[in-house]
């Protein structure tokens, strides 16, 4: 570039030579090439806590976002409508709408603001806010940033080990100095909900003065503010200029200069003005005297004030129809787009800190419910804040039209998967009941299709094609005798068995197939109406003769859990019991009758596993200490012994029946799992959203995806013991980790996958407590 020297003609910068020196054009002192922005002077807290109270278009741009953005509350996803009440009464009893509104407000005056909670946890405001012992929250105080002083004294700690670590918070004080007209005190940083009004980049000057908060607004905008604000007063007196008045007064000069000119012309135009005002005319000299008005004009001046305010709105982020209240002004304006530009701003708001503080509200709300018996578990939510602006009736009708679409194809897909015969209509009304908006893709998991239900190896018959049914199969009629049903309800080895009414013998829960019916909807009747419980997951195993006179099958269910207590109807049934496989197979039951049909059922199931009635000779079978099959000691039977214990601990499993090979997974080394996540989406998605609120438990961790926390619970689960985790097998093969850094505990199957992972309240403790429960501490 080249060298200007002062005080000559700046090098053309034109290729046609122009320059213009009246007004500097192209000169070095051209005004246009000279513009630079200089900071502006600090303002202090008083100043602006004056302007807020004494400017009101100042308050309305302080106020009017922070406003928008509370004023409708919050949506947590709850589905349970008592719950939301319960939780809606606590939040507004501490009245939170108000005052996260007044720490928005104060955040966007000052540059920041802080909450400080009073949790009742048993701790001092000092002291780290105790998360696992919270019984409620009792009150929010509000205070601006002025009033809030970070202490640095103890600086920050970063020691994983200790269980007040406070992960994220590197750049946070570890304390607060409250200095308000209602007391002093110092809080700890977990117990405050802290504001920023933006960022501050480090270099800037004013980082050392609103260090770790963000800006007063008022810097933002004060050029436009002061615009915008002078421009209406100066427009009202420069009416009082428009009309301006001439007199010309023979020789004025002359009179002015005697001793006595000065007052004698100030007399003569008082008299003028007097006479103007009683009689509306001026009496004049004719003879060298004359007045005259003349009017000014202001054009332009609106353009000006227009501008101005244009301007204010622009840097302040609020439409003039809401900073101003007036419709937009010129030809075919509607303002939309400047409304939309606002909405996307208050938006923005609601999802940085007032978002992230909310959530900590609820969450401690949440657990002092848990704590006081209102609530067993804190639940899966999320946190939404609702829209200020309602939908306009196209806008509802657009709306309503896509919803209507987008259930259609989901009632399609469904009407596609029943006819095929994935899924079965009990399954769909279940999801409907969860969520009207169900994902049909939900309703089967993967361990429906791929499960042995404690089968082992054994040849169990698999579902037939829906178009080619066995001999009772699915088949469902209007009219005549639809089939027979029966099952096995398993706990602990044993099966659930009742007497029946007509004489005939014990039996499982079971019965007709009703018109109308399919055979697993009648089974779950049946199971209801006689023993009282309600049926989950069933698996279908096969057809067996029923009685002799019957020409039918029955269809013949095993059942993988259940609610409720077994209790008979004392119609159909009396005494419900748990009876042995080998009782039911040698009729070693009160009144020495067995219900011909359910005998043959019991033998058929136990046929498909390899295990016949000498299986239970106990001279050629020892029992442990719980009863359950031992393969020390006692001769074998033909069966190969490890099929056989197999087969005993199928018999025995109290859960699911999908049993684990135990042998193969290891109490402290590592194991390789096969299914690498949870065993379905529908399952993850419980843990991270649907159920507790395990997202919330993971976000200081980094972890913010569903997918990462999937990664972490296997990389856990496969994890030898040491370098502070800790684990432990349990009696059915699972897999349970617990670190102890990170308080994760985690518990899972190599074959099917995770179970579940989350940050238990108590820590060790809960880990240990599991150990004595179910745990195998050795190999």
């Amino acid at each position: 570039m080249k060298k200007v020297i002062a005080g000559k003609i700046k090098p053309q910068l034109r290729l046609d030579g122009y320059y213009n020196v009246l007004n500097k054009y192209g000169t070095q002192h051209d005004s246009t090439e000279y513009y630079q922005w200089a900071t502006g002077a600090a303002v202090t807290d008083a100043e602006l806590a004056d302007l807020y109270a004494g400017n009101g278009l100042f308050s309305t741009i302080i106020d009017a976002p922070a406003d928008d953005a509370t004023k409708n509350g919050i949506d947590l996803g709850i589905k349970d409508k008592d719950l939301q009440k319960r939780l809606d009464d606590h939040l507004q009893t501490i009245h939170y709408q108000s005052k996260l509104a007044k720490a928005l407000k104060w955040a966007r005056l000052f540059g920041g603001s802080a909450v400080v909670m009073l949790v009742d946890d048993g701790r001092l405001l000092q002291d780290p806010l105790n998360w696992r012992d919270v019984h409620g929250v009792a009150e929010l105080l509000v205070y601006g940033r002025n009033e809030v002083f970070p202490l640095w004294i103890n600086g920050y700690e970063n020691n994983p080990d200790d269980e007040n670590y406070r992960k994220g918070g590197t750049g946070i004080p570890e304390f607060y100095q409250v200095n308000s007209v209602y007391g002093s005190y110092v809080v700890h940083s977990s117990r405050c909900l802290i504001f920023h009004n933006g960022e501050i980049p480090e270099g800037s000057t004013m980082a050392n003065l609103y260090r770790t908060w963000g800006i007063p607004e008022y810097m933002r905008i004060r050029e436009e503010l002061r615009n915008a604000s002078i421009g209406p007063g100066y427009s009202i007196r420069l009416l009082e200029r428009l009309s301006m008045v001439t007199y010309k007064m023979k020789n004025l000069a002359n009179v002015l200069s005697t001793a006595d000119g000065d007052d004698t012309v100030l007399q003569r135009m008082e008299m003028l003005d007097l006479a103007r005002n009683l009689l509306n005319m001026v009496f004049i000299d004719a003879d060298g005297e004359d007045v005259g008005i003349q009017s000014l004009s202001v054009a332009g001046v609106k353009d000006i004030l227009d501008n101005a305010c244009a301007m204010l709105s622009a840097v302040s982020h609020i439409p003039q129809t809401r900073l101003f209240g007036r419709s937009p002004a010129g030809e075919n304006a509607t303002g939309e787009g400047d409304m939309e530009n606002y909405k996307e701003a208050v938006s923005g708001i609601q999802s940085g800190d007032l978002r992230d503080n909310t959530r900590t509200l609820v969450e401690l709300i949440l657990r002092g419910m848990v704590w006081n018996g209102e609530i067993k578990e804190v639940p899966e939510y999320t946190i939404t804040y609702k829209s200020a602006w309602s939908l306009s009736d196209d806008e509802k009708a657009t709306q309503d039209q896509a919803n209507a679409a987008a259930q259609l194809t989901r009632a399609q897909t469904v009407s596609t998967y029943v006819t095929a015969g994935i899924l079965e209509i009990p399954e769909v009304r279940q999801s409907l009941a969860q969520d009207e908006q169900f994902d049909p893709e939900n309703i089967i998991t993967e361990a429906d299709v791929d499960q042995d239900w404690g089968l082992g190896e054994a040849d169990v018959p698999q579902p037939t094609n829906p178009q080619n049914p066995p001999a009772a199969g699915n088949l469902v009629t209007d009219e005549g005798d639809c089939g027979y049903v029966a099952g096995f309800v398993l706990n602990d080895g044993k099966i659930l068995c009742g007497q029946r009414s007509d004489g005939q013998g014990w039996c499982g829960p079971g019965g007709h197939i009703e018109p109308g019916e399919t055979p697993s909807v009648a089974f779950r009747r049946e199971a209801k109406e006689e023993f009282n419980i309600d049926v989950g997951d069933i698996t279908y195993l096969g057809n067996c003769k029923g009685k002799p006179d019957e020409v039918l099958p029955v269809q013949i269910y095993l059942v993988n859990g259940f609610d409720g207590v077994p209790r008979c109807d004392q119609k159909e049934m009396f005494t419900a019991t748990w009876m042995p496989p080998e009782q039911i197979l040698k009729q070693d039951v009160p009144g020495g009758l067995v219900f011909e049909p359910f005998l043959r059922s019991v033998k058929e199931y136990l046929d498909r596993l390899g295990i016949t009635l000498d299986d239970f000779d106990e001279s050629k079978h020892n029992r442990d200490e719980d009863g359950r099959f031992s393969s020390s000691g006692g001769s074998t039977s033909s069966k190969d012994v490890s099929s056989e214990e197999n087969s005993s601990k199928d018999l025995n499993d109290s859960q699911s029946h999908a049993k684990i090979n135990s042998n193969a997974v290891s109490a402290k080394g590592a194991n390789t799992f096969k299914v690498k996540g949870f065993p379905n989406k529908q399952k993850l998605n419980n843990h991270w959203q649907n159920g507790r609120t395990h997202a919330a438990e993971y976000a200081p961790d980094g972890i913010t995806t569903k997918e990462q926390y999937e990664k972490r619970a296997v990389q856990l689960l496969e994890s030898p013991c040491g370098n502070g985790i800790k684990g432990y097998k349990t009696k059915d093969g699972l897999v349970c980790r617990y670190d102890a850094k990170k308080n994760d505990f985690a518990k899972g199957s190599p074959e099917k996958g995770v179970r579940t992972m989350f940050k238990p309240d108590d820590g060790e403790d809960y880990y240990k407590r599991q150990l004595e429960l179910e745990g195998i501490e050795d190999d």
